[in-house]
């Protein structure tokens, strides 16, 4: 799924606030000194405070005369909104203040909106503000808040390294399919237990539903058109080198790096002249030769001499070719 324009997210923005106005106007009167404020403070200068909000909208065309900008709504809709297309690189973001109060304001207003017609015709489109994750058509502001919690997720993810394996949940296809600007049910055929996708389900015993390997996703997600979720700085690698303790993490570092700033398997073995499954094995912790961690850190867009010290300290007894 893809994120809908800012126009498109206002126009529903307004709808809701119109949904939430009316609610609230209902509870103190449509005609008391009170409701003619809270119209006036939601809907702005447009709002005609001899009417209800109700009696002002006949067509979803009505709202656009509305200014609701000055609405928290609307200041965490265009929040998120900045956050899923702003170009700070992914390892610099401030998820934890984003996801605690922005996300979550946006999921009490979502909710809080009416879902009934009782007072209002308009309330037949409410259903514009539910989520869909096991359709995947999700409508302009649902959709933009699955792909901010996608991107903090994957910025979180990133930001842990290497984390925890037997506690990692990997992604969540709705995730995915975010990152992806993919339909969910599309991306849900790329993801199976056993190695027969591309991207591998974790083991089931350790959470409910389906969610994907965190290095399989980010290697199928390199190679996707819509995948532009951000980059790591050139930055990162050195500090991730820091907090790499095995093998597997050394392997990993290199593709997550490389993937994350859309550099696919496939154009790693092109540039080095591995074989396209000796580049994935490598990324896995499967390195037998530390003479190639030069010719990869160079495809990755890596410091050379970090990493293949960085291999050369990790390696062990691996072979020189």
């Amino acid at each position: 799924m893809q994120t809908a324009t800012w126009n498109d997210i206002e126009s529903d923005l307004k709808l809701g606030v119109f949904l939430i106005t009316v609610a609230a106007q209902s509870l103190v009167g449509d005609r008391s000194p009170t409701s003619g404020n809270l119209g006036k403070a939601a809907l702005g200068h447009a709002y005609d405070p001899k009417h209800s909000a109700a009696e002002q909208v006949d067509y979803l065309e009505d709202l656009q005369a509305f200014d609701v900008s000055g609405t928290l709504f609307w200041k965490v809709a265009r929040a998120c909104f900045d956050f899923v297309h702003g170009e700070t690189p992914l390892d610099k973001l401030d998820t934890g203040d984003f996801q605690s109060d922005t996300l979550n304001m946006m999921t009490y207003f979502l909710s809080a909106i009416p879902r009934d017609s009782y007072a209002t015709s308009m309330g037949v489109h409410a259903d514009r503000f539910q989520e869909r994750r096991d359709r995947g058509d999700e409508s302009p502001l649902p959709g933009l808040q699955l792909a901010a919690a996608a991107k903090a997720n994957l910025a979180d993810y990133l930001q842990s390294f290497p984390g925890n394996r037997e506690m990692d949940l990997g992604f969540a296809p709705f995730e995915i399919a975010a990152l992806a600007g993919m339909n969910i049910s599309s991306v849900r055929n790329f993801v199976g237990p056993g190695g027969t996708k591309p991207i591998r389900s974790m083991p089931s015993e350790r959470k409910f539903g389906v969610y994907g390997d965190p290095l399989d996703t980010l290697e199928w997600l390199a190679g996707r058109r819509n995948f532009n979720a951000g980059t790591l700085s050139a930055d990162w690698p050195a500090w991730a080198a820091d907090r790499a303790k095995t093998i597997e993490d050394v392997g990993a570092l290199l593709g997550i790096y490389a993937w994350t700033n859309r550099i696919t398997t496939d154009a790693l073995a092109d540039r080095t002249g591995l074989p396209n499954e000796t580049v994935r094995d490598w990324t896995r912790g499967e390195i037998v030769s530390t003479d190639d961690a030069i010719a990869l850190a160079g495809a990755a867009g890596i410091d050379p001499d970090l990493y293949s010290d960085l291999v050369a300290h990790h390696a062990g007894a691996l072979t020189r070719i």
